[in-house]
């Protein structure tokens, strides 16, 4: 049977030391005492893991309660058909044509009714902001307990990816992104993130969290953005901000800059890929001196992102073509972007425990195929393994399927094999 730590691999986790730094305002004066306060609350008998998995536990609460009032995310389609509706004293100015909806959902229906009622925001915005407390006081946890190890790098990250496309999900039905181009562009932003901050890491050998990074102060933006929908109505975000704000009664604003009437949804979206861009800055920053200062070629990393850049490509490929029927189907939608997080997942893992066991990067994994395969099926003229719905929904079952197992065994077979060749089980 195929196992990830081989003899190598195993001999190089004794060499793993953890190494952190940042430049969050907001974790050195906010959050970080909070999280050094909270973290003494916490009884020595419990695990750093422990902590980490009761936190994504209850974000995957908050999925189980999107799957019982929107699984298919239709009503949050709806949601965001309506902003093509003239709304308020200004029309609304969306990004993207037609809201973002693809040709295959221009004939539905619009309409303001929110999927999320307005407790479940509270539950949600609660919830989220638990599983941030529980993420960062998990190593100091681990450090309090004497636990600190590869293993706990490698759960934590886990964790961290596998909320990437869940947090992505619930927002994309808060705010009515819906079935919508939106929704893959934000799913993708989050976890280019991600992926930026993990590759880093490989190459520099320390953790770095930069002004504002998904964990500290995109987590605290979605919570602020669940309690505003609480405060004003969960439809805002399908609403033009010159209108949620009131400025649209002023004049001189109807006069001269109504073109700004963008719905909030997408200014938060947009707000999110700019971050994007100056994480990737900082990122590339922090590589290039590493490579400088070890005399090395600061371009040999940038192959490092080729796998994730491929993955990303084929899945937006995939879903977008044969007329977008992947968002299209609300039966099928969902399901994709869950095999789409869990290849994520499993293509973070892979460079984590390359990092912890300081082993060559991997270039390429078998979740690819899948990818690979149907983007390519899905735009030619007549498609051979999704040319109907069961045979599309057979298609994204199966790889949903397959990268459950695959994902599943390398969580079972690495820490099995860490917790082997350990003291330590954190």
């Amino acid at each position: 049977m195929y196992h990830y730590l081989g003899a190598r691999e195993r001999a190089n986790l004794a060499q793993y030391k953890y190494s952190s730094g940042g430049t969050s305002l907001l974790t050195r004066y906010v959050l970080g005492p909070y999280w050094n306060w909270l973290v003494t609350l916490v009884p020595l008998s419990i695990a750093p893991n422990t902590l980490t998995l009761s936190g994504l536990l209850l974000v995957f609460v908050n999925f189980l309660m999107l799957l019982a009032s929107d699984g298919h995310l239709d009503a949050a389609t709806s949601m965001r058909a309506h902003v093509m509706e003239q709304d308020g004293i200004l029309p609304t100015v969306p990004l993207l044509p037609q809201g973002g909806l693809p040709e295959a959902l221009h004939n539905v229906q619009p309409s303001t009714a929110s999927p999320v009622p307005v407790w479940m925001l509270w539950v949600w915005s609660a919830c989220l902001f638990m599983y941030q407390s529980l993420d960062a006081i998990d190593g100091k946890q681990a450090r309090r307990t004497n636990m600190a190890g590869p293993l706990g790098e490698l759960f934590d990250h886990g964790c961290d990816a596998l909320n990437t496309t869940l947090e992505t999900l619930l927002v994309s039905a808060a705010t009515g992104l819906g079935r919508s181009y939106w929704t893959l562009i934000g799913l993708a932003s989050a976890m280019t993130n991600f992926f930026l901050t993990t590759w880093e890491e490989y190459h520099t050998h320390t953790l770095f969290l930069s002004s504002f990074s998904g964990p500290v102060e995109g987590i605290v933006l979605i919570c602020v953005l669940y309690l505003l929908q609480v405060a004003l109505g969960p439809e805002i975000c399908v609403q033009g901000v010159l209108n949620v704000t009131g400025l649209a009664h002023v004049a001189w604003v109807r006069e001269h800059v109504a073109f700004a009437n963008v719905p909030l949804g997408d200014l938060f979206m947009l707000f999110s890929c700019l971050g994007l861009l100056l994480n990737a800055w900082t990122g590339y920053e922090h590589v290039y001196r590493r490579c400088v200062a070890e005399k090395r070629s600061a371009l040999a990393p940038l192959v490092g992102i080729v796998p994730f850049a491929v993955q990303t490509v084929a899945n937006m490929a995939w879903a977008i073509g044969h007329g977008a029927q992947v968002m299209a189907h609300g039966s099928v939608f969902v399901p994709f972007l869950l095999f789409w997080g869990l290849s994520f997942s499993y293509l973070v893992g892979l460079v984590i425990l390359a990092h912890v066991c300081r082993t060559p990067y991997p270039y390429w994994n078998v979740l690819l195929l899948p990818s690979l395969v149907l983007a390519v099926d899905a735009h030619l003229p007549e498609p051979v393994l999704q040319g109907s719905l069961p045979a599309l929904t057979n298609a994204v079952y199966g790889s949903l399927a397959l990268s459950l197992a695959v994902y599943a065994y390398f969580v079972y077979d690495v820490i099995n094999l860490i917790c082997k060749e350990s003291t330590y089980i954190y």
